[in-house]
């Protein structure tokens, strides 16, 4: 299929959608903003060669349907997947959960089946799909020049229907990235480079080992991390044991970890750490509640070490930073 049946059909799906506006087409691309129930997004998809396009999605949001996508996923094409910023989570063809955090690549072949959930309200990603037919039709110039057969890539990645996920290696993050922030009077001809740069470096790099490999994860394991997550912040002052935690689920402290970070894109001592500094701020910007009573309300035993770990977080202790935010008032 050509760009421009691609993208008629993106325009149709969008319009019986109702949630989905075309802002922007041309030959090459097509634009559309989002509108959430919590917020809004933006998706971009460039056509960079037959059959293989470029998508860049800017959630600011809780959650969004699983939205037009790229036509034939399912007919056996790959999808390469680039977190930026952020964490997405989204239940896939096979029931499994593809939870992607800043830093993660995948490379799938399944499609996605239910709503893309966004843990800290914001997603940035990045996808270069290749259509079923790019598979099957002569290669691009470019390609051939280079080496570059794209069977090679899907069979080393997701042979026999398997689906890869692990932190991209420094070359590949690096290309992704550029592809980000592209030299805007040539973003399409950069695109297309990069990506060639990408296809090559997938088909002749090292693999990634299986004890790199990023796990996905099932409906039940998802449950429990949003379980764990709400009981750890439904009262910060509260602290709860990690093999506590594992006990009540039934499951071990390792795996009970693994879902969290799986699913939230940090280690529990992390995610709840950053919660509690963020209470903190609230309260220093908001009242006059003494230092003390603000460390025991979030998790602290006393003033001076909650202060110790908000002058790490933020660079000043809870008393300069109330003085200079009341000062700027």
């Amino acid at each position: 299929m050509n760009a421009a049946d691609i993208f008629s059909m993106y325009e149709r799906a969008a319009q019986a959608s109702h949630i989905v506006c075309v802002t922007s087409r041309t030959e090459d691309s097509i634009i559309a903003q989002l509108d959430c129930k919590n917020g809004r997004g933006m998706v971009r998809l460039y056509a960079l060669f037959p059959d293989i396009f470029l998508g860049f999605n800017e959630f600011s949001c809780r959650s969004f349907p699983s939205y037009p996508s790229y036509q034939g996923e399912a007919a056996g094409g790959i999808k390469i997947s680039f977190c930026v910023d952020g964490c997405c989570e989204v239940k896939m063809s096979d029931h499994r959960y593809l939870c992607l955090e800043a830093g993660d690549v995948s490379i799938d072949t399944r499609t996605a089946e239910d709503t893309y959930t966004f843990p800290y309200d914001r997603f940035y990603g990045i996808e270069v799909f290749i259509h079923d037919s790019a598979l099957k039709q002569i290669a691009p110039d470019m390609f051939k020049a280079v080496g570059i057969d794209i069977a090679v890539i899907r069979e080393r990645y997701c042979h026999d229907g398997q689906s890869f996920i692990a932190k991209a290696g420094n070359k590949v993050k690096s290309i992704f990235l550029n592809i980000a922030e592209p030299f805007p009077e040539c973003a399409l001809n950069y695109f297309r480079l990069q990506v060639t740069e990408l296809f090559f470096l997938l088909e002749y790099m090292e693999k990634p080992t299986e004890d790199e490999h990023r796990s996905f994860f099932t409906a039940g394991q998802v449950h429990i991390a949003k379980q764990v997550m709400n009981i750890i912040t439904r009262d910060l002052s509260v602290r709860h044991p990690i093999h506590k935690l594992a006990k009540d689920f039934c499951v071990s402290p390792t795996s009970l970890k693994n879902y969290f970070q799986g699913v939230y894109g940090q280690r529990i001592s992390v995610y709840l750490r950053g919660k509690r500094m963020d209470k903190a701020v609230e309260y220093l910007k908001e009242g006059s509640l003494p230092i003390a009573e603000i460390a025991l309300s979030i998790g602290y035993e006393n003033a001076s070490k909650f202060a110790a770990a908000f002058k790490l977080a933020k660079g000043e202790s809870p008393l300069e930073y109330r003085r200079k935010h009341r000062a700027s008032l």
